[in-house]
């Protein structure tokens, strides 16, 4: 929201960088976070959106998506892989019922 002409409270910066805020800033609706003009408020966002999310194309997304549920699959089937060789193993343990 852009607030004309609305002289902030005596000490208010902006959010972003800092500068002292004139008698038109920026404030963010739902975080009421002021700044001192549109340029700062969207570098800000481009960088908390930066923060959260660091993988700048859809690619490097789809790569680390499938990395990690690749890892997550084979994680499973070692342990599927582990348990059937486990029970094989057992199958064919001699057991000592009626040999003498």
């Amino acid at each position: 929201m852009l607030v004309n002409q609305d002289q902030p409270h005596h000490g208010v910066t902006c959010s972003a960088c800092a500068q002292p805020l004139g008698s038109s800033y920026v404030r963010h609706v739902s975080t009421q976070r002021r700044y001192c003009e549109y340029d700062c408020y969207r570098r800000y966002q481009q960088t908390t959106m930066e923060t959260l999310w660091p993988y700048r194309s859809s690619l490097e997304a789809i790569t680390v998506f499938a990395a990690i549920s690749s890892w997550s699959w084979m994680m499973q089937v070692s342990a599927l892989s582990g348990a059937l060789t486990e029970a094989f193993l057992r199958a064919r343990e001699p057991s000592d019922h009626g040999r003498r």
